[in-house]
């Protein structure tokens, strides 16, 4: 692998495609040496090949995040191949959709196991080893399903509500521990990326109705690139919340004030 020539580094699951693989080429292009991990292999090596003309060490490592031994396995891999760990960013994602009394368990438990449990497992092995190192950045993307509540997407609002409440309160623990550790956690409205290529069509009402407006909202986004650019400005700045659209501060805002006034919520036609 070739030398790393800025002395900084990252680590970041979900690279394979949308905000994952903007920020690999964005901090590709800063000269930061990087270990990409997906699931995927085949969508890992393609963005490896996109990146194979900068000179720094940029390593990829397919791996199941919602699988605690994997995870163990690339924090240790990453600190083998890069020394250190300045930047972690926790992307990895999948969406589903549906009345929740009536989606099976086993899409809860796959939704959950990626989004948040990934989290998890993530943070209970790299902030050992980042804290012993004396500094480093770990970044969270959620959602703005993570700051509000709709209807048909129970799965992947319980998932990102979790990595917002997870990145506050390990950024609380890390000030009251004293460990020399920032957090972020980015809330991104709409980007452009195939996270509901997925979802199945129906008819114009209910999930299939909002399944389709979905698609065309995320098809219509945030190119990825741009977003990557909001989070690392943040990054950069320092910031814990990184909200790219104002809309996601409006909704977060009109549900603080809807839970303060007791207001209940209710399904808006």
């Amino acid at each position: 692998m070739a030398a790393n020539e800025t002395g900084k580094t990252a680590v970041i699951t979900g690279a394979g495609g949308g905000i994952g693989r903007a920020l690999a080429h964005a901090l590709a292009a800063q000269g930061v040496a990087l270990v990409l991990a997906d699931k995927d292999a085949d969508a890992l090596r393609r963005v490896h090949g996109e990146l194979a003309h900068h000179p720094q060490a940029i390593a990829m490592l397919p791996t199941d995040v919602a699988q605690a031994a994997q995870v163990e396995q690339l924090c240790a891999r990453s600190f083998e191949l890069l020394g250190r760990v300045d930047l972690l960013f926790n992307n990895a994602g999948v969406l589903a959709t549906g009345a929740c009394w009536e989606l099976d368990a086993a899409v809860f438990e796959r939704v959950l196991n990626v989004n948040l449990w990934s989290v998890i497992h993530s943070l209970r092995v790299f902030v050992p080893r980042m804290a012993a190192q004396g500094s480093g950045h770990i970044v969270n993307i959620a959602s703005m399903a993570g700051l509000a509540v709709g209807p048909w997407l129970a799965p992947y609002t319980v998932s990102k509500q979790g990595v917002v409440a997870l990145s506050e309160g390990l950024a609380m623990e890390l000030q009251a521990a004293g460990l020399p550790l920032k957090v972020s956690v980015a809330c991104p409205g709409p980007v452009a990326t195939g996270i509901a290529l997925d979802l199945p069509a129906g008819a114009q009402s209910g999930v299939g109705g909002m399944n389709q407006a979905l698609r065309a909202s995320i098809a219509q986004g945030m190119p990825a690139a741009t977003m990557a650019r909001h989070i690392l400005d943040g990054v950069c700045a320092g910031d814990f919340w990184i909200l790219p659209h104002a809309e996601a501060a409006a909704a977060a805002q009109a549900r603080a004030n809807g839970i303060a006034s007791g207001k209940a919520p209710a399904f808006a036609v």
